[in-house]
């Protein structure tokens, strides 16, 4: 599905920034090539969360306002649940060494991107990714004891 928006997009002290009207994020680029690109990507991930969580996305409004003294950028993405690279809830169990309930948790609690269909429990692979990155490991931390 196309999903077009309205950005602030203005000259910050280290290159260009980009701001959507009605929804959270900001981006920025070295150039507007770049920032162009950097912005496609903000809200394809900020429509593909709002899929994933269920959550209804704002309506896009048109003719704002700059705000940061910029000029407004239009902003159109093609998005789809079905583009999000992901494995099974057990693909993630063996690659983090937990068990299913625990990925179940991981993403009730955010520590994992994910959702449901029907009955199969989905978990983006660059959440995994991230996780696997973390230094945290696996299980409940463990009770110091106090003297």
């Amino acid at each position: 599905m196309q999903y077009t928006y309205e950005f602030e997009m203005w000259r910050g002290e280290f290159g260009w920034i980009a701001e959507p009207f009605g929804l959270n994020g900001i981006t920025q680029g070295e150039n507007v090539d770049d920032l162009c690109e950097s912005a496609a990507d903000l809200l394809r991930e900020i429509v593909r969360d709002h899929i994933m969580t269920g959550q209804e996305l704002p309506a896009a409004t048109f003719d704002n306002d700059p705000v940061h003294g910029g000029v407004r950028l239009i902003v159109s993405v093609d998005a789809a649940m079905a583009d999000v690279p992901r494995m099974s809830a057990a693909e993630a169990a063996h690659e983090l060494g937990v068990s299913r309930p625990r990925i179940s948790a991981m993403i009730r609690s955010g520590l994992l991107d994910g959702w449901k269909e029907g009955r199969n429990t989905w978990v983006t692979v660059a959440s995994v990714e991230a996780r696997k990155g973390d230094e945290h490991k696996a299980g409940r931390p463990r009770k110091t004891v106090t003297a």
